[in-house]
């Protein structure tokens, strides 16, 4: 007896530690701007693999005490097992290329941190969900994340929470028509619809599938279970999230948002097609209450005083809240005509409701858009890069460091706005396999476990084709809990009150047969714990690499930080070789450091930082720029070009380059070395040809696409006068 009660005690604390983690992830994706930048995740990302070591260390100890279980049918359990390994295959690419000198060693490792976060989140998350406590913490967890991202938001609408990109601003009508849009802590509206667009309609088809009506089979007896009435409190909590969800999405003016939460509304819709009508009544009122404070606030360019600003949103609110209780509980209850009144009432709600929201944004979704023809141009380019690496991609963050390069237009785009084509380019086809696998997965799952969660599921995989979702680590976080999610409810549905499943147990079992070679049907019985202690112990070790891994780029950024902020140059120039000594793969920190050194410090600097970045335009640059002031003419042409090569759209560097020649061939020329400043003078001619067929080929095809403003200056005329006066010397 007193080793069961151990047991159980051991069980408890891991499951509780796990859900912490689980929250902990939430609460610093709020935090840390959805877990966009890497740079700002690496203390925290310390923290999370130590505290996963801790608990891989508290498995190690119980896992030869615990029982293995089938734990449901074979295909969903295949389905998780692929849908927890895709994610360890992903970091196992990632950690080849981190091997094979990426093209850029800062980006591959920022990509194995990363995944290294997913992948131990995927299983902690599952871990909760086969757990009678764990679940109900996670589920929990979800909907506090959904109300704070959308009242955050809100609120900083209204002027009481002070958010400083929380609102994006525009002078584009093509980008928002009242010029300003609602991004939330997400700080971008595209990302931030798309979540909320996840939160809504998860929570609109909960809804639906609770007051769904009974159907009668054929021989009389009620299909569905008839559920105990619940206390208008319980009802109203339940509809509490849809006005909010609502709102945020309308403010954040996503078109793509909005057209893949219609999208996935009517696959799901088409299936189950007995929720339309409870989706109706649970959406209506919400949706009209969201519509009219778009239109208000729309018109106020998202700058609305505190108190009306409250008041408006509380009225609305609440108005939202009782009549979608009335509507709902009248489409359950009400039969005949009175309740087709009902759905008529709901159904000419959201009519008005989409009206109104697409007649003030026509001129967006009519017109022609400059940002879907841009894509366009991003998708070919990166589309032709990545056919030069297809089966395994070039490592992490390859669009981001060779986009200057492959460009076909000046325009700029760090991000190629497609999480598929993002793969493909780190990974090639064989990451990207993996990874549509791991969807394939995950949809599957929640087809069979809970098919009401499909929707919000589908907005993620629909979405991040079309803009760089993926970039944000929110977005991971909620792909990898709505499987959780999903077999939260099925567990709670469908277990037995006598059956004890040990959800360590399952899940140690899961991967010890998915990743030592053991076969389906037998993954059940294996019961011996060492395949597990070996998985527990090699997952140890890579949980504390990766913390130090991570710790040395928090160092790094720290006192790259403090480097900035410092106005002496021997203290930067300090701060910054310690930053370079924690993390020498940085390439910011090598610029920077060179540009306060001088003569074969600074090209030193700059040759070991090209061994981790040798395609980074900036470090390339900056080599060409110190041997500009060299006595070798040669050398500075092989940088200029090879620059110019990184960043051809940059007309800073064809004029510097140009005049960096010239200056080269008046020193030759002053030290009587004739030749070599003839040859000078050529190779500025040539370039000075080259940056004109250049510009006036980009501009034969209009100012579209030329973000960067590339064309002929001043100085290059000017410098073009200067060449031609030198040359006449000779």
């Amino acid at each position: 007896m007193g080793s069961v009660n151990r047991e159980r005690s051991l069980d408890s604390i891991i499951v509780y530690f796990s859900a912490a983690l689980v929250i902990a992830a939430g609460v610093g994706a709020c935090l840390l701007r959805g877990f966009f930048f890497t740079e700002e995740m690496y203390l925290f990302l310390t923290l999370w693999f130590v505290m996963c070591s801790a608990v891989l260390l508290y498995w190690y100890i119980g896992v030869g005490k615990w029982r293995s279980s089938a734990g449901g049918a074979s295909g969903v359990r295949r389905a998780l097992k692929i849908m927890l390994t895709a994610p360890l295959i992903v970091l196992s690419l990632y950690l080849i290329h981190w091997l094979r000198d990426p093209l850029s060693a800062q980006g591959t490792m920022n990509e194995i941190l990363r995944w290294g976060l997913y992948a131990s989140f995927a299983f902690l998350v599952c871990f909760c969900a086969l757990n009678r406590v764990g679940r109900q913490l996670i589920i929990a967890a979800w909907s506090i994340l959904g109300i704070f991202l959308s009242i955050s938001a809100l609120l900083a609408v209204c002027g009481v929470v002070e958010l400083p990109f929380a609102i994006a601003y525009s002078n584009s009508s093509e980008v928002s028509i009242t010029g300003a849009r609602l991004a939330g802590v997400m700080e971008y509206p595209n990302a931030f619809g798309a979540v909320m667009a996840v939160f809504l309609l998860e929570r609109l088809f909960a809804v639906a599938a609770y007051y769904e009506r009974p159907q009668k089979s054929v021989d009389g007896c009620d299909r569905l279970e008839r559920r105990e009435p619940r206390s208008t409190a319980a009802a109203l909590l339940r509809l509490l999230p849809l006005f909010p969800y609502a709102a945020a999405l309308l403010l954040s003016e996503s078109r793509g948002a909005w057209l893949t939460a219609a999208c996935a509304c009517a696959v799901v819709l088409l299936w189950k097609r007995q929720l339309i009508a409870p989706l109706l009544a649970a959406g209506a009122a919400p949706v009209v209450a969201a519509a009219l404070i778009y239109r208000q606030l729309a018109r106020a360019g998202l700058a609305v005083e505190p108190l009306p600003g409250l008041l408006l949103l509380a009225g609305l609110w609440v108005g939202a809240l009782l009549a979608g209780l009335w509507l709902c509980r009248r489409q359950r209850s009400a039969a005949g005509s009175a309740r087709a009144a009902m759905l008529a009432l709901a159904a000419a709600g959201w009519t008005v409701a989409g009206t109104a929201v697409l007649l003030h944004v026509r001129e967006r979704i009519t017109g022609p858009s400059s940002t879907v023809s841009a894509r366009g141009l991003f998708y070919r380019d990166a589309w032709r890069l990545a056919v030069e690496a297809p089966w395994l991609g070039r490592g992490g963050e390859t669009w981001r460091s060779s986009y200057l390069a492959a460009q076909s237009r000046p325009y700029v785009g760090s991000q190629v706005h497609n999480g598929y084509l993002d793969i493909l380019l780190n990974l090639g086809f064989v990451g990207l396999a993996a990874i549509l696998l791991m969807l394939l997965a995950a949809g599957w799952l929640l087809a069979k476990r809970s098919p009401r969660l499909l929707p919000p599921f589908l907005v993620i995989v629909m979405h991040s084709a079309v803009d760089f979702d993926w970039s944000y680590g929110l977005i991971w976080l909620l792909l990898f809990w709505l499987p959780a999610l999903a077999l939260s409810e099925y567990e709670q549905k469908h277990q037995s009150a006598n059956t004890r499943i040990t959800s360590i147990s399952l899940l140690t079992t899961h991967f010890a047969s998915a990743n030592l070679g053991a076969t389906i049907p037998a993954f059940a019985s294996l019961s011996h714990p060492y395949p597990r202690r070996l998985f527990i112990t090699v997952a140890c070790c890579l949980c504390l690499m990766l913390s130090v891994l991570s710790l040395q780029a928090a160092q790094g950024e720290r006192y790259y930080r403090q480097a900035v902020q410092t106005v002496d140059p021997s203290v930067k120039v300090d701060l910054l070789e310690q930053s370079l000594a924690w993390n020498p793969q940085s390439p910011k920190t090598a610029v920077a450091l060179s540009r306060l050194l001088t003569g074969e410090q600074s090209v030193s600097i700059l040759q070991q930082s090209l061994q981790y970045s040798p395609d980074y335009a900036s470090l390339n640059w900056e080599m060409a720029r110190r041997w500009m002031y060299s006595d070798d003419p040669g050398a500075a042409l092989y940088w200029i070009r090879r620059s110019i090569q990184l960043d051809k759209y940059n007309s800073v560097k064809w004029v510097k380059g140009i005049e960096g020649m010239l200056m080269m061939g008046r020193k030759k020329l002053a030290e009587g070395n004739r030749m070599e400043a003839i040859s000078c003078i050529a190779s500025g001619n040539e370039l000075l040809r080259e940056y004109r067929v250049l510009a006036e080929y980009e501009g034969s095809k209009g100012e579209q696409h030329n973000d960067r403003k590339f064309q002929i200056t001043e100085q290059a005329d000017d410098l073009s006068r200067r060449l031609s006066v030198l040359a006449s010397r000779f």
